[in-house]
Order: C-alpha cells, then sequence, then structure tokens
C-alpha cells in the first residue's frame, strides 16, 4: 500500500478508531459477545467505548500514514482515523484494491 493512494474495501467492514493509541488499545480488548449476534454486539460495544466509525465493504479511502500495523486514513465521507491493520497476516490478504483512475 502506497501513501497518498486511493483504496476500495473488498472484505468485510473495519472499525476507524480516531487515535493510534485508541486503537492499540482496543486491539488488546476482547468484547462481549452473545450467540444471537455476536458481530453486531462487537460493533456496538467498540463504538461506544472508543468512540469508532465503520468503514464498509466497497467504502473508499486514501492512506495517509501506515506502519506494519496500523492505516491512518480519510474515508470519501470526510473521516479521518486509524484501522488496525496487521499487513502480514494471512486474513487481511486481498481486503483493499488500490482504485485506478
Amino acid at each position: 500500500m502506497k501513501i497518498g493512494k486511493l483504496y476500495q474495501i473488498n472484505k468485510s467492514f473495519w472499525y476507524l478508531y480516531p487515535t493510534k493509541d485508541i486503537a492499540a488499545d482496543a486491539g488488546k480488548t476482547v468484547p462481549p459477545a452473545t450467540h444471537h449476534a455476536p458481530q453486531a454486539d462487537t460493533a456496538t460495544y467498540l463504538s461506544k467505548r472508543y468512540n469508532c466509525n465503520i468503514t464498509t465493504e466497497n467504502s473508499i479511502f486514501c492512506l495517509i500514514e501506515k506502519d506494519e500495523k496500523y492505516l491512518k486514513v480519510i474515508t470519501s465521507n470526510g473521516e479521518i482515523g486509524w484501522m488496525i491493520y496487521p499487513e502480514n497476516e494471512n486474513w487481511t490478504k486481498d481486503c483493499f484494491e488500490e482504485v485506478k483512475l
């Protein structure tokens, strides 16, 4: 991934945290879940606890900063925040695709 490029989210949804420190703290948290709707419970919990937003599949963002575990982005909605993105993990492969203009 390259700073300044546009990317589309191809898989899943991603939490957008207001700061890198909050993203790091959230990455250590195991949110409560129920057998009825664990993803919904997790999203609600993280949104309330960390004041984060959710970026969804097919959303577009511009990469502002990155390291081996976090991305700082600005979304097409004008939201700026940090995503947890351990780029060397198998589950993150093909999650983002560079948008060709």
